[in-house]
């Protein structure tokens, strides 16, 4: 079984800025607080970005199905701006078990270039990143630079932006 640095070595991928881009969306439904939804998205960026961070977050105002309001929080963060940073900050932030589910779904959670990621926004508010399935997420989505593509490539590049390692 290769290691990971091996693997890392064997793409290059040892120092280099690989990330292109991370886009982070929730949802703020009128029975929630707005000021605490908006902390969890920001508890998912490092505290020294959060405050660059948090002016571009864009939001917009839905309407519910029997005309309740829902406020849609959307952040994309670019290369130049932290985005990397802000990967390996959560990657390195979710458990093992998280991590051993990733990989044993990671097919699902990859399209070419990105990995996507749910996490339970309950938990990203109170600082813990946790994967969930249901309604009440963090939507994450994770484009790595060109040359990152494909399934083995992602999976490696995850171990690199910080990923537990499982017994795998």
């Amino acid at each position: 079984m290769k290691t990971i640095n091996r693997i890392l070595q064997m793409h290059n991928m040892k120092k280099e800025k690989i990330v292109s881009s991370i886009e982070i969306e929730t949802f703020s439904h009128a029975t929630e607080r707005r000021e605490r939804v908006l902390k969890a998205l920001l508890n998912l960026i490092p505290k020294e970005l959060r405050n660059k961070i948090e002016e571009n977050i864009k939001f917009d105002t839905l309407q519910g199905h029997y005309g309740n309001p829902i406020i849609f929080y959307r952040v994309k963060v670019t290369r130049d701006k932290g985005a990397q940073e802000i990967v390996e900050y959560i990657l390195s932030n979710i458990d093992k078990i998280d991590s051993e589910i990733i990989l044993h779904n990671i097919q699902e959670r990859v399209d070419k270039s990105s990995f996507y990621l749910r996490l339970n926004k309950q938990n990203a508010y109170l600082g813990k990143f946790t994967l969930y399935d249901g309604d009440d997420v963090i939507r994450i989505k994770i484009s790595f630079l060109p040359h990152i593509r494909g399934l083995e490539k992602i999976k490696t590049a995850l171990f690199h932006l910080g990923l537990k390692e499982t017994a795998r």
